[in-house]
C-alpha cells in the first residue's frame, strides 16, 4: 500500500452532525460534511481523504433497505480503490447498522464506524476526538481482515460483539465479557486480538423486510403474537426468557405462525444468554424446537434479526437457514 493511504469518510447522520438549535429547542442536525472534515488532522494522520456526504439523518430514522443502501456505497469505494473507509452515524443504531454490514462485508480493507455521544457544540463532545481516531483506524494496516468495526472514545470494538450500554455518557459501548479488539493510544492503533465472525456472504443480498422481534416479559406478548399470525410477515425473533423459555400461552400463536411457513428464531433477551434446550416444561426451548422453531443460539434478538433478514433475502430456507444462523 502507498505510504499515503487512500480513505473515504462517508457522513450518515448521527448526533456528531447535530448542534443545538434556540428555534427548535433541541439538538438537529446542522453540520455538514466539510464542516467536519475541518477537525480532521490530516497532516498528522499521514493519509488522503474523500469525503462522501451521503446523509445527515438521525440513525434512529434507518431502516434494514436504507442501510443496505449505504453498505452498497461502501462495496463502491473500495471497488474503487479506497483502503479504508471510515462512517460517521447515530449511536441509536450504530450497533445493528455495523452488524448488518459486517454480514456481508467479505473486503479485507476496514470499515470502521463512528459517532458521538455528546454534539460537537456542547462541552466535553467527543465528536471531534472520535472522527480522528476513526480515520486513523480506516487508515491503519492492522486493522485489514478484521471486519466491522465500531471506534469510540479510544477503542475499536467488533460488530460482532458490541452492544450500547448506556445514552448519556461517552463511553457508552461495550462487548461485554470480551472488551474491545483493539485500543488508540495516541497515534498508534494497537490490536488487542482478533474477533470472531460469521463468514460474510460475498454477493449482495437484500434482506428481508418484514422481521419482527417479540420480548417475553412477566405475562405479556401473548397479544401481540395474535396478532401476528394474521400478518404478512417475513419472520419472527423471540427474544425470550433466560435459556429460551416462554409464557406456554404463546405456543398456539407459534404454532400457528411456523404452519404458514414464516420461520420463528428462538434467542435469549439475556445480554450474553444463549439458547439452551434443558428444560421440558411448556414454552420451554425444548418444546420450542420441537413445534418448528429456529434455534438462535447465542445471537443477541437483534443480531438475530438482522441475520435472519440476510439468511431470508440470500434464500435460505430449512436447515440451510439454521446452519447459517449457527454458523
Amino acid at each position: 500500500m502507498p505510504d499515503q493511504p487512500k480513505i473515504a469518510l462517508v457522513i450518515a447522520g448521527g448526533t456528531i452532525g447535530m448542534s443545538y438549535s434556540e428555534r427548535e429547542g433541541g439538538y438537529a442536525p446542522a453540520l455538514g460534511a466539510q464542516d467536519m472534515f475541518r477537525w480532521i488532522d490530516q497532516a498528522r494522520l499521514n493519509c488522503s481523504i474523500e469525503v462522501v456526504d451521503w446523509s445527515h439523518q438521525p440513525s434512529c430514522h434507518y431502516t434494514t433497505r436504507m442501510t443496505i443502501d449505504l453498505i452498497q456505497i461502501l462495496r463502491k469505494l473500495v471497488e474503487d480503490g479506497f483502503e479504508g473507509i471510515a462512517v460517521t452515524c447515530g449511536t441509536d443504531a450504530m450497533e445493528e447498522m455495523a452488524y448488518l454490514a459486517d454480514l456481508l462485508w467479505a473486503y479485507p480493507q476496514p470499515l470502521i464506524f463512528t459517532g458521538a455521544m455528546i454534539p460537537s457544540d456542547h462541552i466535553g463532545t467527543d465528536a471531534i476526538l472520535n472522527l480522528n481516531q476513526a480515520v486513523l483506524a480506516a487508515a491503519s494496516k492492522v486493522t485489514w481482515g478484521l471486519g466491522v468495526l465500531i471506534c469510540i472514545q479510544d477503542q475499536l470494538f467488533a460488530a460482532s460483539e458490541v452492544c450500547k450500554v448506556t445514552n448519556y455518557r461517552r463511553d457508552a459501548f461495550e462487548a461485554p465479557e470480551r472488551g474491545p479488539v483493539g485500543e488508540i493510544v495516541e497515534r498508534n492503533v494497537q490490536i488487542l486480538r482478533s474477533p470472531k465472525r460469521a463468514t460474510p456472504l460475498p454477493e449482495p443480498v437484500v434482506p428481508a423486510k418484514d422481521v419482527e422481534i417479540i420480548w417475553a416479559s412477566l405475562g405479556g406478548g401473548e397479544a401481540l403474537l395474535n396478532l401476528l399470525t394474521e400478518e404478512e410477515l417475513d419472520g419472527i425473533v423471540l427474544a425470550a426468557f433466560g435459556s429460551g423459555n416462554v409464557n406456554p400461552l404463546w405456543l398456539p400463536p407459534i404454532k400457528n405462525i411456523v404452519r404458514r411457513g414464516i420461520p420463528v428464531v428462538l434467542t435469549s433477551r439475556c445480554q450474553r444468554g444463549q439458547v439452551l434446550p434443558i428444560y421440558s416444561y411448556e414454552g420451554s426451548a425444548l418444546k420450542l424446537f420441537k413445534a418448528g422453531v429456529l434455534n438462535g443460539g447465542r445471537l443477541s434478538p437483534l443480531q438475530a434479526r438482522l441475520k435472519l433478514a440476510v439468511g431470508i433475502g440470500a434464500g435460505y430456507t430449512g436447515d440451510v437457514l439454521q446452519q447459517y444462523l449457527l454458523r
